[in-house]
């Protein structure tokens, strides 16, 4: 799926290969000669130097593309129809709902341009050229990029080989403009669903929000509380309490308990109806920070949506999940636990390649170290107990050690646990090679899954049911079935299968998930990521 690996462009000219690749209006036109605009290619060239990049006091981004687009078009001015201007208008306007700012393509330029008559005519094409060139490459690729808030970012982005200076040239030529930023934006259902959510949940904003529930102690079904009613009018909003009519206003009823457990379903807390601490910090939420949370979700799409595999196994961190994809179809869903907050899932994307059958478990040093080793120093029976073993640097099985001659930092061997019911891996192994050394497992606490806020391991990935996991991939790529995987488990002998078609690993980070039906489910920002990306997004644009 990945074959390159994402590289940051410093140069904008490369963006905007998409229209090439994506018809807009046919082969480039062929532009006739006219008389080179000398006034106009004088500015344009002047944006090549770092001091002529400020037009009329607008920073212009596209400094690198905007000579080659004029180049294309003979240095004539383009921007002469009132319609092209006013659809670059519109079209900024409605950029709030792709989360994008408008004022990021000088909205109040562009905005005053329709109706008047430039003074400087030059000034005035750079800079609505500029603002076009802006929303392209946001809507195509997103405002912020996600090496810069992350270095270890790998996914890729779309190969843009050829210069589409031509093609845009043509484009403006026609006055196709809004042709060509419906060509540029992303229709993945994903992303639409986004867009519909965002416009759902600002207007719970303009309108003024919702009313914030008092601090109290738990109030369960029964209870009479006078903080029912903001609750009620609370969930009203959103459409979780739909019912008319209300006998007692203070009594928290059992209409309400169920309206309660559907805000909480949605919010991935347990949905056990009691007004508690956690629920009640996700009611308080603000609609206008519910904006931004799908705002940040947004521009994750237009990351990776467009590059996305119709094979792959798709892991959300955040929200506790794993999904199978087989030829475009989601197959399968479980839940997953993932690391806690201090040792961090990392998100990137890597390929399936070996399943491996009762594995045994080489233990981290970090854990080795923080855990292992002063456990079985000061119990000479831990590691028989718990079916571990120590080994050299050549993996060779050593004898007994004297603990007492090493420190933590100084313990030179490897601790390996042996296949069985108590290893930490279960009964099944995914392996992605990474440089993280994360993989997808089994895990003998089963216990942990049933919790809402699944951040309890060590950074790796334990799956709900890894042996449907198994049976889903072996089966597809190897033909496995289910009783053939049990027979190899059974036998207590590790084995290794090699996929011979390798399946995509994509581990994401999203926070929001909505629902073809309408809805959606908030995901808790467990690692801090979309605080940074939403105060990337309200940052002034720079390439």
């Amino acid at each position: 799926m990945f074959s390159r690996r994402f590289r940051l462009r410093s140069r904008l000219v490369i963006v905007f290969a998409v229209v090439v690749i994506i018809p807009i209006v046919g082969s480039p036109l062929m532009l006739h000669a006219q008389p080179v605009d000398e006034g106009l290619k004088v500015r344009v060239d002047a944006l090549l130097q770092p001091s002529g990049r400020s037009v009329a006091g607008i920073d212009i981004a596209s400094h690198a593309f905007l000579p080659k687009l004029y180049a294309a078009l003979d240095y004539q001015p383009v921007w002469t129809k009132a319609a092209s201007v006013d659809a670059l208008s519109k079209a900024i306007a409605r950029s709030w709902e792709d989360g994008l700012v408008p004022a990021d393509f000088h909205a109040d330029y562009v905005k005053a341009a329709v109706t008047s008559q430039p003074q400087n005519v030059a000034e005035r094409e750079i800079i609505l050229s500029d603002a076009l060139v802006r929303l392209l490459y946001q809507l195509y690729f997103g405002k912020v990029a996600p090496n810069g808030l992350d270095a270890n970012w790998n996914f890729e982005r779309p190969v843009l080989e050829t210069d589409p200076a031509e093609t845009i040239a043509a484009a403006l030529k026609a006055g196709h403009v809004s042709d060509l930023v419906n060509k540029v934006s992303l229709k993945h259902p994903l992303y639409t669903e986004l867009k519909a959510l965002l416009q759902q949940y600002t207007q719970y904003d303009v309108s003024g929000g919702w009313p914030k529930i008092p601090d109290g102690p738990p109030l369960k079904p029964g209870q009479s509380d006078a903080r029912v009613a903001v609750l009620r009018d609370r969930l009203k909003i959103t459409g979780e309490w739909e019912a008319t009519g209300v006998a007692a206003p203070e009594l928290y009823d059992q209409s309400l308990a169920d309206a309660v457990e559907t805000f909480q379903a949605s919010q991935g807390l347990d949905p056990d109806g009691v007004l508690g601490s956690a629920t009640l910090e996700a009611l308080n939420v603000t609609a206008s920070q519910r904006v931004d949370q799908i705002r940040a979700n947004l521009e994750r799409g237009r990351w990776i949506l467009r590059t996305m595999a119709p094979e792959a196994v798709i892991v959300n961190v955040a929200g506790f999940y794993l999904h199978v994809f087989l030829k475009g179809e989601k197959v399968w869903t479980t839940r997953v636990i993932v690391g806690q907050s201090y040792t961090k899932t990392p998100i990137f994307t890597e390929t399936m390649k070996t399943v491996v059958l009762n594995p045994d478990w080489t233990v981290p040093q970090s854990i080795v170290r923080n855990e292992i080793f002063p456990k079985a120093s000061a119990n000479p029976g831990y590691l028989t107990a718990g079916n571990y073993y120590l080994a050299d640097s050549s993996g060779k099985a050593v004898g007994d050690v004297d603990f007492a001659a090493y420190t933590a930092a100084s313990f030179p061997y490897r601790v390996v646990q042996k296949p069985g019911p108590k290893n930490a891996l279960g009964l099944v192994k995914f392996l992605f090679p990474n440089k993280y050394s994360v993989y997808l497992h089994d895990t003998p606490s089963r216990q942990l899954f049933d919790k809402s806020g699944r951040t309890f391991s060590h950074g790796c990935i334990r799956v709900e049911d890894p042996l449907k996991l198994a049976e889903i991939v072996l089966g597809d790529r190897l033909g496995w079935t289910r009783a053939k995987i049990d027979a190899a488990v059974a036998t207590g002998k590790q084995q290794w299968i090699k996929l011979t078609n390798p399946l995509p690993v994509l581990i994401l980070y999203w926070t929001v998930d909505p629902s073809p039906v309408g809805g959606a489910s908030f995901h808790r920002d467990i690692y801090g990521r979309d605080a940074r990306l939403i105060k990337a997004l309200n940052a002034p644009f720079k390439p």
